[in-house]
């Protein structure tokens, strides 16, 4: 059994209506990396909701969300996939935030990474550099060279 089974029994209405809105966005954003350019499914994420902040303890929440609905479903659990669900979420819920990439070199080949910074907060960054401006600075970079995943 998985250890977030018995948690989700004990979940308040609230919190079933976080997982389904997490699992349908999940699968959107799935369906959209296959037939949209990069640039274009951020833009159809994006909310213009009014602006608030969002405490640790919530983005730590949401992304718990994140995770259990790509243990469940059959897509691969990447860290591009999770951060453009997450980065929906907190758009949804009206807090700034961003999809960034960095990339690592690791002796002859590079190792890539995706977060989301939210509140000007850089989030599960790990030992990654930056690599470019965010996501909304570079539709043209995007668009060629993130078609497909």
């Amino acid at each position: 059994m998985r250890p977030w089974f018995g948690r989700l029994r004990r979940l308040r209405a609230s919190g079933y209506a976080t997982a389904i809105e997490v699992l349908a966005l999940a699968i959107w954003v799935e369906a959209g990396l296959r037939v949209m350019t990069f640039s274009r499914l951020l833009e159809r994420l994006k909310h213009r909701a009014p602006q608030v902040t969002v405490s640790g303890d919530e983005y730590q929440r949401l992304l718990r969300y994140v995770a259990i609905a790509y243990d469940l479903l059959p897509f691969p659990a990447t860290c591009l996939r999770q951060s453009v669900v997450l980065y929906a979420l907190l758009e949804r819920r009206g807090v700034p935030s961003r999809v960034c990439f960095g990339v690592a070199k690791s002796g002859p080949a590079l190792a890539a990474h995706a977060w989301v910074e939210c509140d000007g907060v850089m989030r599960d960054s790990g030992h990654f550099h930056q690599l470019a401006p965010p996501v909304e600075e570079l539709p043209h970079v995007v668009n060629e060279q993130l078609r497909f995943l």
